[in-house]
């Protein structure tokens, strides 16, 4: 355990069953924000002996055992309860030194009798901001007494600031909207400026609520996909996003139809221009998804001399948050350029104001966002570029939106 920016931060084994992922990930994301080395996810294992022994090195080097509770996690058999063994052979008192979590009722009789004499955390609100606050109470708590007075009206304040920070003020925001297990942050309908007079006609347009992932498609999700359903090729140069140390950057090298067929896979869509330029631009014109002030490195990956997209050119996705949009939407500017659904045209219907959809064909798709090559001038959240849907680019990626309706 170590101190950082005054905060006690420790190694963290995140235990839990692959069927709760989506509902974990938040946990991993918020742990990490507050300076935690959180073990996560054991797809970075390799298979056999080297597997089990990286898991057992893992959960035998951490300062703090999460596990979180739930009728899969608990099933005989489980990754999980392996998990568990290998610390109950590390703490044979598991009081301070692991945590359950319940991200779901269990059975008083299907707990496993080395959690039952620690009190189990049954969050009644939000997950993510629930377990910061226990492992913040753990931490300071092995500080020594002393210390435990001061930190109660810190951790409160602490556990509402990552509430607010990560999921927003309101919780109903940030859903899984679809089986690739990715956040997806609800964008309420309003009319909003769409254009700058430059690349498109100033104009004033209203979209209804929707939903948008927060992040981009990463090499990861996308990799599931192909397993899944092999419907398509491999993106371009995938032997190298494929690798461990890409699987949180973004998916680039994938043509339109490609991108839209994970999308449907997903059970999602990909965003409208108009969507799109709502959740980037807000409802205040902003010139770039955080505001009007230029792009700087922490707000956008651009104009970046790196040799190719997983040789230093992309970064993991969520890595500009101080570049994220009004609601919350991460690498809107930069990193990889992003499809979208319509048609590209350069003339637009006056009358065409209401959740428009551009044309009904075409020669080529609508492009936004701007890539980790890019200049700074062509990061404009209004800026507009396109190609053939059959265009493969290596700072081309997408993400996926949904009707707030389904």
């Amino acid at each position: 355990m170590r101190q950082e920016g005054g905060r006690w931060a420790m190694k963290i084994f995140l235990s839990y069953s692959s069927q709760n992922r989506a509902l974990v990930e938040p946990v991993n994301f918020a742990l990490a924000a507050q300076g935690h080395d959180v073990f996560f996810d054991r797809d970075d294992l390799p298979a056999g002996t080297e597997y089990d022994q990286r898991i057992s090195e893992a959960v035998d080097g951490s300062d703090l055992f999460v596990f979180m509770l739930s009728p899969d996690s608990t099933k005989p058999g489980s990754y999980a309860l392996t998990e568990l063994n290998l610390a109950q052979k590390k703490w044979a008192n598991p009081s301070g030194r692991v945590l359950p979590v319940a991200v779901e009722r269990v059975a008083f009789d299907h707990i496993p009798a080395y959690l039952k004499s620690v009190t189990i955390l049954e969050p009644t609100g939000n997950l993510a901001a629930a377990v910061v606050d226990a492992v913040h109470r753990l931490a300071m708590t092995r500080q020594g007494p002393k210390r435990v007075a001061l930190i109660v009206s810190a951790v409160v304040v602490l556990a509402l600031a990552i509430a607010a920070w990560f999921f927003s003020t309101d919780r109903t925001k940030t859903v899984i909207a679809g089986k690739d297990g990715a956040p997806s942050v609800l964008i309420p309908g309003a009319s909003f400026t769409m254009g700058d007079g430059e690349d498109s006609p100033l104009r004033t347009v209203y979209v209804g609520a929707f939903y948008l992932d927060r992040f981009e498609v990463t090499t990861q999700r996308f990799g599931k996909f192909l397993a899944a359903t092999g419907a398509v090729d491999p993106p371009e140069g995938w032997d190298e996003a494929k690798s461990a140390a890409a699987r949180e950057l973004p998916v680039v090298g994938v043509d339109w139809r490609e991108a839209e067929a994970y999308c449907r896979w997903a059970g999602k869509r990909l965003p409208t221009e108009a969507e799109w330029e709502r959740a980037a631009r807000g409802t205040e014109a902003r010139t770039y998804p955080w505001g009007n002030e230029d792009p700087v490195a922490e707000r956008a990956r651009f104009a970046t001399s790196a040799a190719g997209p997983y040789q230093g050119g992309l970064a993991p996705v969520g890595s500009h948050g101080a570049g994220q949009s009004s609601d919350g939407i991460q690498d809107l500017a930069g990193n990889a350029s992003e499809w979208v659904a319509d048609w590209y045209s350069e003339s637009f219907a006056t009358s065409d104001v209401r959740n428009p959809k551009g044309p009904e064909s075409g020669t080529g798709k609508g492009i936004r966002g701007g890539g980790w090559q890019e200049p700074a001038e062509r990061l404009r959240s209004a800026k507009r570029f396109h190609a053939s849907p059959d265009n493969r680019a290596d700072d081309l990626g997408f993400r996926c939106a949904r009707d707030a309706a389904q």
